[in-house]
């Protein structure tokens, strides 16, 4: 067993236990769409900091720590909602190269005012 599905199995273990059994995937996915938003902000935070001469160290640290726990709740919501969803972490990783492969081949715009950059749409994608 892999260290990843380690996780994902210690995960569900407390998610179920904490949150019970239904079908939460969907109450899953709005969470971590809260938490990414938390984790933009966070990010964006740390970036001023470390663009700002009179921070302070301690104060810069500190905001690393709490964008690098963002991106934790946000890997945690994922790999709950994948598991929810019946997708394991041999199959999460096969997909992840599916899609990397499917995104290789594909064309790319022009970054929007967020610095986003999607694919050019296509009629048969």
């Amino acid at each position: 067993m892999t260290q990843l599905q380690k996780l994902m199995d210690a995960l569900v273990a407390w998610s179920d236990g904490q949150f019970g059994t239904d079908d939460r995937t969907i109450g899953i996915l709005y969470h971590l769409k809260k938490e990414v938003d938390e984790l933009i902000d966070s990010t964006k935070k740390t970036k001023l900091l470390l663009g700002d001469d009179s921070t302070y160290v301690d104060e810069l640290t500190d905001q690393i720590d709490k964008t690098d726990m963002e991106f934790a709740d946000c890997f945690m919501l994922l790999l709950d909602a994948a598991s929810h969803s019946y997708i394991d972490a041999e199959q999460l990783i096969g997909l992840s190269y599916k899609k990397m492969e499917i995104n290789k081949n594909r064309k790319w715009g022009e970054p929007d005012e967020n610095g986003v950059v999607e694919h050019v749409k296509t009629e048969d994608k």
